[in-house]
């Protein structure tokens, strides 16, 4: 009888663990609905399986699918009720259901949220995500609900003392949206000059296009796509030049800079072919 068992269930098992690793698969090469797909036939099988949940929380995520991503992300913290990242995926997920929700929902969410970011940072007193998430949620909300700058400004020295970088990017997230715009610029310069990464020159792009700068916001993003030879903020660059109606010569020959070879459109056998020539190629269409 054990046998017989056994081999029916092995298919069953065989199945669930091929989903899996197409599933996982999918998601690391960016096609999230795929990855669902695959992940929620495994979990109909293995309804306890952590790393099926896991890849599939983070699915809903990439989506934007928050109500699904923390219905799953709440059964991993039941079961891991230790691990930080659980508990900074699920509370993070409910703070973006509060987002989009009316004012009662917000409202009754927002205890759980603030709880399970703060029980990450205590699970894991380096984890700089989490405190990301508390400072842009104390800053956004009202005082009367429990928004505070002076709490926001203590996770910011916090990222500081953690990471430079961060410490000046939560500095300059907090004037710019205070709008106070040259302590911000004094900030994103600062992280800029410690970080040379696409999000220290893009968040400074982006304070000079909230403070309708727009010669400083063509300039930063120039400076940084020479330095990083980056395709996404040549896709900035680009939007704005097409929204403004203006720097669209300027935008072409920055592309045109960007060491990319061989822009031919892929055949179905080419190899090597990546997706950084596919949005190159599509930004040239768009100013031509």
């Amino acid at each position: 009888m054990k046998t017989f068992l056994f081999i029916i269930a092995f298919p069953l098992v065989a199945f669930s663990q091929t989903s899996f690793e197409l599933g996982k698969k999918a998601f690391e090469e960016g096609n999230y609905q795929e990855a669902i797909s695959k992940l929620e036939r495994v979990l109909e099988s293995q309804p306890s399986d952590k790393l099926t949940r896991d890849y599939l929380g983070q699915s809903y995520a990439r989506l934007e699918r928050w109500e699904e991503s923390a219905d799953i992300n709440k059964t991993l913290v039941e079961d891991y009720p230790v691990n930080a990242e659980y508990h900074f995926r699920y509370g993070g997920a409910l703070g973006l259901v509060a987002k989009e929700a009316n004012s009662f929902k917000a409202l009754s969410l927002l205890g759980d949220v603030k709880f399970h970011l703060k029980k990450a940072i205590e699970l894991n007193p380096k984890h700089i995500e989490a405190r990301w998430a508390l400072l842009q949620i104390y800053l956004e909300l009202p005082g009367i609900v429990g928004g505070s700058e002076s709490t926001s400004r203590k996770y910011a020295s916090q990222l500081q003392s953690l990471s430079p970088v961060d410490g000046a990017l939560a500095f300059g997230y907090i004037e710019r949206e205070l709008e106070n715009y040259d302590k911000a610029e004094t900030h994103y310069k600062k992280a800029v000059e410690l970080g040379q990464s696409v999000t220290t020159y893009k968040e400074l792009a982006e304070l000079y296009k909230r403070s309708e700068d727009t010669a400083k916001h063509f300039e930063t993003l120039e400076k940084g796509i020479k330095r990083l030879n980056s395709i996404t903020l040549a896709s900035v660059y680009v939007d704005t030049a097409l929204k403004l109606n203006r720097n669209k010569q300027e935008a072409l020959e920055i592309l045109n800079t960007l060491t990319l070879s061989e822009l031919q459109p892929p055949s179905v056998t080419q190899s090597g072919w990546s997706e950084e020539k596919e949005t190159l190629i599509r930004l040239k269409s768009q100013l031509n």
